[in-house]
């Protein structure tokens, strides 16, 4: 229902997964109508935002009547292209990378790790929950066919170096837990993840509320 020419904030793009996964569950429950406030009640996000959010996308619903639950997860599906799995690399398999590896998107089947890279010699030629670990230095040679998107967890001294191999191979969207930015082709879209930032605004948050 989006128009391609409408303006969706980064902030309303960033909570469509949780608007897409909660309205999946409800539809696996049987629930046919879901209104904003019982929504919101389920994804910890005012139901002042939710309805702001869903007026970015068309009629999703009506006042009082609440949302049709089909309706939001084929909308949404649609926008996060989810009828296509999406392949992805890894860069960095040491503590992090090894989680996501092992964890592998599990409550989205249509995400996945293929495949792994690392530098380190104890860790290349191993199989990580069924994902290869190769070198880095032959991530061309290795990539499958069709991977454009890399997810990368290395120290951030090391992610100017590694992005330019990405950006030469192929990939054109990475998301990265080095916080710092790095310079990229402009085709290239990255997404920091900065964990500490993260954790120091949900603390922030918390201590907000037993204030007040």
């Amino acid at each position: 229902m989006v128009d391609a020419k409408t303006k969706v904030s980064k902030a309303t793009i960033r909570r469509i997964p949780l608007y897409y996964r909660a309205a999946q569950q409800m539809q696996q429950q049987g629930v046919r109508r879901v209104r904003s406030d019982k929504l919101a009640e389920m994804i910890h996000i005012p139901s002042a935002t939710i309805r702001r959010d869903f007026s970015s996308f068309g009629e999703l619903g009506k006042s009082g009547y609440g949302y049709s639950v089909a309706t939001l997860v084929a909308e949404f599906g649609k926008l996060l292209e989810v009828q296509s799995a999406e392949e992805i690399a890894l860069i960095g398999v040491g503590g992090l990378g090894a989680a996501l590896v092992e964890n592998n998107f599990r409550r989205n089947p249509d995400l996945k790790i293929v495949v792994a890279f690392d530098q380190d010699p104890a860790k290349i030629g191993t199989v990580i929950a069924g994902v290869p670990v190769y070198a880095f230095a032959e991530f061309k040679a290795h990539l499958p066919h069709g991977v454009q998107t890399a997810i990368v967890a290395v120290p951030s001294a090391a992610q100017p170096e590694v992005v330019p191999v990405l950006e030469a191979a192929g990939i054109n969207a990475i998301m990265t837990f080095a916080p710092q930015p790095v310079a990229c082709q402009p085709t290239t879209t990255i997404r920091y993840i900065d964990l500490t930032s993260e954790l120091q605004s949900l603390l922030f948050v918390a201590h907000q509320k037993h204030k007040g």
